[in-house]
């Protein structure tokens, strides 16, 4: 496999969605190098920046399940 380095950004605004979200960053945890969480009270946000090694292919699939779940949104960009 060739595998790249991804950066993802998650945006949490639905907070009963955060099992999920954990649920399916724990399904793809051996791939993930950096995982930092943070909220955004003025916002009534929670952030979550996760650095993976990983197939391009998965990185884009965890990106596609996340932004199915309502009221979360993720981003992925690849060095």
């Amino acid at each position: 496999m060739n595998n790249q380095i991804a950066t993802l950004g998650i945006r949490i605004e639905n907070f009963e969605k955060i099992p999920e979200v954990n649920a399916l960053l724990h399904h793809f945890s051996d791939c993930i190098i950096c995982r930092m969480g943070m909220p955004y009270e003025k916002r009534g946000i929670r952030l979550i920046h996760v650095v993976m090694d990983t197939p391009k292919k998965d990185a884009e699939n965890l990106v596609q399940q996340l932004n199915t779940l309502n009221g979360i949104y993720s981003q992925i960009m690849f060095f």
